[in-house]
């Protein structure tokens, strides 16, 4: 074998599991980090619904803020994540740090954009005060403490976005999941013990994103990779079209992906109340649970495939696309039915407020909407890496214009599980526009035959661990069934190979634990 032909064996074969080794590596310890956070998290819902410590028209107000201060943000940026995602290798690969102006550009354009939301919502005070007035008047009482909190959400997003060009996407994962739910748990345990009046509360959780952006700002700088220039580029100037092109389009993405998220709550606190946003904002808590590997894999995955799109490596795309199709899906799978087997006897044990026993439904209908986004695998960001982002721009006006009419008009009709049915209906079609462009334009598609069998082993695993502890509830009960399921549902995982990435994971798991056990 001559040189030539060995290094394109290198290439094309070794390349490959290299990547995918990093990407399964950074992708577990980030998704360590989320899982921590949970862990804090779970504390906090249960704190902010147990029926001792918080009424659910105060839970609800968080959920509320979240929601509202992140549309607030969508507006802001407009479009500046998307042109750090797509043009951070190119500003990286022509310019010193001293020249770098991509930073700069970024947080002048989403501070404009800012402020400019800003004014417009003191021009619709009026309209806000009437649509929550009369349902929701906690929410129209500490309205304008949603813009600092907005604010630094806003500026939170734009260095994380910037990070994951150095990739630092497991220290973002660290203080986004982990360090913003630690000081969280702080403030509510302040509230619970009556340190704080629950005005103080407020005050203190609009400013929780402070905290994590002073901390990234300091660990970029330490790094000497907090480049800010105002002295306008080559790059910028040379691709001023494009970056203005996808700020323009990409805007009206995040603006209508914020948007869809957000309707929800925002139509529960109009047309029910703050009681109803928080029953379902447990549910999607709990969904939240589901997408924690999604998280994970997007903040590793974005800059890995933003450059393979640049290489024109489509063999790539499609191995990570198919690989976190199936880790996701058995990710999710797993978590759904844990939480499915025990979404009452938890409520009931841990003394959680019985209003929320409302929000098994919609825990039932988000997390079917989580299985199907997580296992159509990195679609969104295969397509706006690529060339043909402009798509992306237009299924989500398609998903927009299918999820707000049909929120407001289910939750008006059905109540609480009126958005939980809007959602699924929606991003259903949504993900199947996005499957089929990808197999139309590139024949690049996340499925294979071990997507059936994981669904298979996790209906039967549930179907066996639900009806052998049926008749024993409490923890007990809880315990039995969450363990048979797991011991069932990993058994046939590791036995049918289902994903690639497990036995590596879990050799890695072991070896870590026996090191630990040797010392």
């Amino acid at each position: 074998m001559n040189i030539n032909n060995f290094a394109k064996l290198v290439d094309i074969h070794t390349i490959p599991s290299i990547i995918m080794s990093q990407i399964r590596k950074k992708s577990l310890k980030a998704t360590s980090w989320i899982y921590i956070g949970f862990l804090i998290g779970a504390i906090n819902t249960y704190f902010l619904t147990h029926k001792n410590w918080f009424s659910t028209d105060q839970n609800g107000l968080t959920r509320a803020m979240i929601e509202t201060s992140q549309l607030i943000f969508a507006f802001s940026t407009l479009g500046a994540t998307s042109y750090l995602f797509k043009f951070f290798p190119y500003y990286q690969d022509n310019l010193s740090s001293k020249k770098n102006d991509i930073l700069s550009i970024a947080l002048m354009v989403s501070i404009g954009g800012f402020i400019l939301t800003c004014l417009g919502l003191f021009l619709m005070e009026p309209i806000i005060i009437k649509k929550f007035s009369a349902n929701s008047i906690l929410f129209v009482q500490y309205f304008y403490w949603i813009l600092p909190m907005a604010f630094f959400v806003l500026l939170y997003n734009i260095l994380e976005a910037y990070s994951y060009g150095f990739g630092k996407g497991i220290m973002t994962t660290l203080l986004k999941e982990t360090i913003l739910r630690l000081y969280t748990s702080c403030v509510i345990i302040l509230k619970i013990f009556d340190f704080i009046s629950f005005k103080t509360f407020i005050i203190l959780f609009s400013l929780q994103y402070a905290i994590i952006v002073l901390i990234l700002a300091l660990y970029l700088h330490h790094h000497k990779q907090l480049w800010i220039s105002f002295r306008i580029s080559n790059v910028t100037k040379k691709f001023r079209k494009k970056i203005f092109a996808i700020m323009s389009l990409t805007f009206i993405v995040i603006v209508v992906g914020v948007l869809r998220q957000s309707i929800d709550g925002l139509v529960l606190a109009a047309k029910q109340n703050l009681g109803k946003v928080g029953i379902f904002g447990l549910a999607a808590y709990m969904v939240s649970v589901l997408q924690a590997p999604f998280r994970s894999i997007v903040a590793i995955t974005i800059p890995i495939i933003s450059r393979a799109w640049k290489e024109k490596e489509l063999t790539e795309i499609q191995r990570i696309y198919q690989r976190s199709s199936i880790n996701l899906l058995s990710f999710s799978l797993f978590m759904f039915f844990c939480i499915w087997l025990n979404f009452t006897d938890a409520i009931l044990y841990f003394g959680i407020n019985p209003d929320y026993l409302q929000g098994k439904s919609v825990f039932f209908l988000l997390g079917m909407v989580t299985i199907v986004e997580m296992g159509t695998g990195v679609n969104g960001q295969i397509i706006g890496t690529s060339t043909y982002w402009r798509f992306e721009l237009w299924t989500s006006l398609l998903l927009t214009a299918l999820i707000i009419p049909l929120s407001y008009t289910l939750t008006t009709k059905y109540g609480i599980i009126g958005p939980a049915f809007a959602n699924l209906i929606s991003f259903t079609i949504y993900n199947f526009v996005r499957f089929w462009f990808l197999w139309k334009k590139f024949k690049m598609q996340p499925f294979t035959s071990k997507t059936i069998e994981v669904i298979l082993i996790s209906v039967i695993a549930y179907g066996i661990s639900y009806f052998t502890f049926n008749s024993i509830n409490g923890i007990g009960g809880m315990i039995g069934r969450s363990l048979l399921f797991a011991i069932l549902f990993a058994t046939a995982i590791y036995k049918r190979s289902i994903s690639p990435d497990f036995i590596p994971i879990l050799e890695n798991i072991l070896k870590r634990v026996k090191l630990k056990s040797s010392r």
